[in-house]
């Protein structure tokens, strides 16, 4: 038979646990957001630099102004003969990897705080059927602190996809399809096959998203610009997974 000796073992446990996660969700959650804020300005200097291919120096600098040479380096956008007009994009793809990464981290925590909250229930439904007041009410509190974590989320002033959008070039039907990691898989040979006929010659953005989101050109294990396209829905379910979660526990 369970105690109240062994019931407050388990909450000083728990407690103890919340304050070794918070600090930590805390900095995974403000280094997605650093590597966010630089894949931005990769993507977006990117931009800048296709467009003053071939300019002249004076030119470009005119041109820019003084206010976006504050924001980006110089060296960083300095005008060259040659620049691939789909560098944005192998940008926007390569920091969706990073992020996913490192959402990974965060979504290990976020599942912790989890398992916690469940076990605050059963702490919580063991000290109101003992009357021990004082103990509901920390439980209370913990699981309140918890909640919060569960639905912190990393601050994002822009999205990856709607960069994409603003940076994407009409492109050919060879250059769309370099840009994806296609699933030739045998299951999907067929299907893909038929997809792949039927894309036109020129690629504009609707296009783009028509076979990579609607038809999910990508191998599912590099499906990147699917995710930069889901993402706002994606989030938005997780969201939703979560409030469900808490209102099935009150």
């Amino acid at each position: 038979m369970t105690t109240i000796t062994t019931w407050n073992k388990r909450l000083k446990k728990v407690y103890t646990e919340v304050k070794e996660i918070e600090p930590l969700l805390t900095a995974a959650i403000k280094q997605y957001e650093s590597m966010y804020s630089h894949g931005v300005k990769k993507i977006m200097q990117s931009n800048l630099k296709e467009v003053i291919t071939g300019v002249p120096k004076e030119e470009a600098v005119k041109f820019l102004g003084p206010k976006l040479l504050e924001v980006f380096e110089w060296d960083g956008i300095l005008p060259v003969e040659k620049y691939s007009k789909f560098n944005a994009l192998v940008w926007a793809k390569r920091i969706q990897r990073e992020l996913d990464q490192q959402d990974e981290v965060i979504r290990y925590y976020r599942n912790r705080l989890w398992k916690i909250h469940s076990l605050l229930e059963k702490l919580e439904g063991a000290y109101r059927k003992n009357y021990e007041k004082k103990k509901v009410r920390k439980v209370f509190e913990l699981m309140h602190q918890v909640t919060y974590l569960i639905f912190l989320r990393p601050y994002r002033a822009t999205y990856i996809a709607k960069l994409i959008e603003l940076s994407f070039f009409p492109m050919d039907k060879n250059d769309f399809l370099s840009l994806l990691t296609i699933d030739y898989s045998r299951e999907r040979a067929e299907e893909v096959k038929s997809h792949i006929d039927s894309i036109p010659k020129q690629v504009d953005f609707n296009t783009f998203c028509h076979f990579v989101h609607d038809w999910v050109l990508e191998d599912e294990n590099s499906d990147v610009f699917f995710t930069i396209l889901s993402h706002t829905n994606v989030e938005a379910a997780v969201q939703r997974y979560d409030k469900y979660k808490l209102d099935q526990a009150n």
